[in-house]
């Protein structure tokens, strides 16, 4: 009672968890993804900027190297004036190439015009002086970058913002390239926070959000350089709002399938005793036949009766949402009832051509530990006019909530020939000592375990443990949901005599069953 007060408010706020949650979770989403796109983003940028970088070294250190191995006697003579003039054409990259002598440049591919560069900022590791910030006639109103080779005095000029200069013109988007070893901007564009360096550190290359901007680098293999881009938050949420758009109708279209598939299961679930009770007095209830097959010789020994529910409509109602109903609502006799009476009616006539053959029932706890279980089932025997050894009883692992009225039961039907197996082995309340206890005939390995061998699944040595623990109580095993012929063949080599799965047959109505019987059956797994 105190549920049926409380399931309204509950399914409310359920309702209200359903909505919010894809809604949340498609507005974090968008944030993940915004960032995640802008820090590939300035990957990119980064990566373009120091491809732009190494390609200007490499022609600064090529017309160097020709200019060095022509050992003119003059380096301003009119032969190395028109080797200047050749490789600046031939560069797409140098803006000039001279001689340079006490800060001075005393020729270059412009001529003999002496050029005052000043003195060097910095020298870098690999030993070429650099002067940043230097004037040339060819851009007087921009700041030229010099490289030189003090070995030689040949200089090459660039302009600083080649490296950038194809990138895109964004307000919050800082592009730059600085020096490793002497933290020194050679070109920069945007403003630089000063606190990135000791992020930046001496990695090579990496990404970092900073709650204010996206920061990517690359640092060169070539020279004494990285490449720098930083992405402005403005720019992450302007696209954070655009994945917004379109996430937050997918994530309101899942919240509303959500809320009605929780309106319509809660509803199912409200109305299920009543539609439960209609079920079993229309009879809408049915049983189907699983074989049970003999690993060793492949054929039919016995089938499991398991249990279904086909609405008039046609819809299947699965048994694991009805049966926990039924056992909450006391149900689970009239479903019993029920079971007994539709298997009497399907089985009577295959049992009695078929003495050799078995079906199991899966009878609950509480219809195990019932006083009158056991003259119900004996009767029914005698109305099939079959033998007690063509049934057995399948009881899940919850009779060893209550070993002592269980084990009485158990005994009388094993005493008046009907074998008992206990179900689903290993995945609820079972030990040696209730094994031992209870006197069961037969053991049937759960599937969950089955689907573990030949797995690196931390449980797939289980398996091996409840077969030995079978063998040491002299119990035959039955497993459950065998579904590939290497499981089949594990478990026959391991001396597991019998299985059932979709690897011989999936569940049968009688009808089929008994047609598919006859004759030695060929699905053997091999």
């Amino acid at each position: 009672m105190r549920w049926e007060k409380l399931r309204t408010p509950v399914l409310y706020l359920l309702a209200a968890v359903a909505i919010l949650v894809p809604v949340v979770a498609a507005v974090w989403q968008a944030g993940h993804q915004s960032l995640l796109r802008q820090e590939r983003r300035a990957a990119s940028f980064a990566a373009e900027i120091l491809q732009r970088s190494d390609r200007i070294t490499d022609q600064i250190r090529q017309a160097i190297t020709e200019l060095r191995d022509a050992h003119a006697e003059d380096p301003c003579s009119e032969r190395n004036l028109a080797l200047m003039r050749a490789l600046v054409i031939r560069s797409n990259l140098l803006l000039d190439v001279g001689y340079l002598r006490d800060d001075v440049l005393l020729c270059s591919s412009f001529g003999r015009v002496p050029l005052p560069l000043g003195p060097p900022t910095y020298t870098t590791a690999l030993g070429y002086v650099i002067r940043v910030g230097a004037r040339h006639p060819l851009a007087p109103d921009a700041s030229i970058l010099v490289i030189s080779d003090p070995g030689s005095n040949y200089a090459v000029l660039i302009s600083p913002t080649l490296a950038t200069d194809a990138m895109p013109e964004e307000s919050n988007l800082v592009l730059g390239v600085m020096s490793v070893q002497r933290k020194q901007m050679l070109t920069l564009r945007g403003p630089f926070r000063p606190e990135w360096l000791a992020k930046i550190g001496n990695s090579p290359e990496g990404t970092f959000y900073d709650g204010a901007s996206v920061v990517a680098w690359q640092r060169s293999a070539r020279g004494d350089y990285l490449a720098f881009a930083a992405i402005g938050r403005d720019r992450i949420a302007e696209d954070e709002r655009h994945i917004v758009l379109v996430l937050l109708p997918i994530g309101a279209a899942a919240a509303a399938l959500l809320v009605f598939v929780m309106v319509r299961l809660a509803r199912l679930q409200a109305s299920m005793p009543r539609l439960l009770r209609s079920a079993i007095r229309r009879g809408e209830l049915y049983l189907v036949y699983q074989p049970i097959v003999n690993l060793e010789s492949g054929a039919w020994q016995g089938a499991e009766a398991l249990l279904r529910w086909r609405r008039p409509g046609g819809e299947l109602i699965s048994p694991e949402l009805f049966i926990p109903i039924a056992e909450s609502r006391q149900l689970m006799g009239r479903i019993t009832d029920a079971v007994m009476r539709i298997f009497e009616r399907d089985a009577a006539e295959l049992l009695r051509e078929r003495p050799d053959f078995h079906i199991s029932l899966n009878l609950s706890a509480t219809d195990i530990c019932s006083p009158d279980i056991v003259d119900r089932l004996t009767a029914m025997i005698g109305r099939m006019r079959i033998s007690a050894a063509n049934l057995q009883v399948d009881a899940t692992e919850r009779v060893f909530m209550n070993v002592e009225a269980s084990r009485h039961n158990i005994r009388l039907l094993r005493a008046a020939g009907i074998a008992v197996a206990i179900d689903d082995f290993g995945t609820g309340y079972s030990s040696l000592s209730y094994l031992h206890n209870l006197e069961v005939d037969r053991l049937k390995i759960d599937r969950s375990f089955i689907d573990t061998i030949g797995t690196e699944a931390v449980t797939s040595q289980v398996v091996r443990h409840i077969i030995a623990m079978a063998k040491s109580l002299n119990m035959q095993m039955i497993a459950e949901g065998v579904e590939t012929a290497a499981q089949a063949q594990f478990l026959r080599t391991h001396g597991v005599q019998y299985g059932q799965g979709w690897l011989f047959s999936r569940p049968l109505p009688m009808e089929q069953l008994m047609r598919q019987l006859p004759g030695d059956a060929p699905l053997r797994a091999r």
